[in-house]
């Protein structure tokens, strides 16, 4: 089994070795953690270490797993194949599967079943584990590179379906900064800003309204992404006040996603989020292939709630 490695980094800086395992890791308990370290399953640096051990600045800490002493959620391996070419596979990923290992994750996730039909299969973006849609996997190194850098010049258009909270009525346009957000316990909790900060990075989303649901009071918004940034769509619409249904880390209360993080989807948890996962689908990509001198475009199939809440939505979309 693969091990985890992890870079001691703020504020985890001067905890000892079993508060940070057991703070930042909690698919283990306290007394599981304390065993694995008696086990000689953790070194920092290279070197065994004792629980109580403090840990500095840019340490490497390494996690070497008993196997099937994880035991790994369940996952939704009901993926679909949209288009396959001679260099690329596009892939409709359902919405609790998580792109490549990971964490708890580590044999059920999209890229290892994924592995067991094709020789060689590499993802050239990725979707959060949540967030369902087309994701792009290429078949060799060079099309990888040669996709990659699209993206990267902002050659590839997508298309999101977002369902929020709330009557999203006007067609919105953010041209701002992305950047982690300080003020959060959520280590890897991004926040949206029109004005620059601190290694922000520039941030450009559309956002056009599609329909709202009266009786539910939520909207299915249309949202396409300029730049890539992680957690742009999530946080920008909790940035207009119009958060993502399910988002854990996103939504009115961030702590909703500690809670879940310590305790699972409790359901006190589902009742208060509405959904068991934030309703983020990747809807379509569209690129030229110069190689082959096309048009390469490309939707998924939409994602159950959108059809239940939003059955007339195709009248509305172009």
């Amino acid at each position: 089994m693969t091990s985890y490695q992890s870079v001691i980094r703020p504020p985890y800086v001067g905890k000892t070795v079993i508060d940070y395992l057991s703070q930042k890791f909690p698919y283990h308990s306290f007394e599981e953690w304390n065993f694995l370290i008696t086990e000689g399953r953790i070194t920092v640096s290279g070197k065994l270490v004792a629980s109580d051990v403090k840990l500095h600045n840019g340490e490497i800490l390494e996690y070497n797993p008993i196997p099937g002493r994880i035991k790994e959620p369940e996952v939704d391996g009901n993926y679909t194949i949209l288009l396959e070419t001679d260099e690329l596979l596009f892939v409709d990923k359902p919405g609790n599967l998580p792109m490549h290992p990971a964490g708890r994750y580590r044999t059920k996730t999209l890229l290892s079943f994924l592995e067991t039909k094709y020789p060689k299969i590499i993802p050239v973006h990725r979707l959060d584990r949540e967030t369902s849609g087309i994701v792009v996997f290429a078949k060799s190194e060079e099309s990888r590179k040669w996709l990659q850098k699209k993206f990267e010049t902002r050659e590839v258009y997508k298309e999101y379906f977002a369902i929020v909270s709330g009557d999203f009525r006007e067609e919105r346009t953010l041209n701002g900064y992305i950047g982690k957000d300080i003020h959060s316990a959520i280590r890897k909790k991004m926040v949206y800003s029109p004005d620059e900060f601190f290694e922000s990075k520039t941030c450009h989303t559309q956002f056009y309204p599609i329909l709202f649901n009266h009786d539910k009071n939520i909207s299915l918004v249309l949202v396409r992404p300029i730049t890539g940034r992680i957690h742009q769509i999530r946080a920008s619409l909790l940035y207009l006040g119009f958060p993502i249904l399910g988002d854990k880390m996103y939504g009115s209360r961030e702590s909703i996603f500690l809670d879940f993080v310590n305790m699972g989807m409790t359901d006190s948890l589902k009742e208060e989020l509405g959904f068991d996962r934030q309703l983020l689908h990747a809807y379509s990509i569209r690129f030229v292939d110069e190689r082959v001198n096309q048009m390469v475009h490309v939707h998924s199939n939409t994602f159950k709630e959108m059809e239940l809440y939003f059955p007339n939505w195709k009248n509305y979309v172009p």
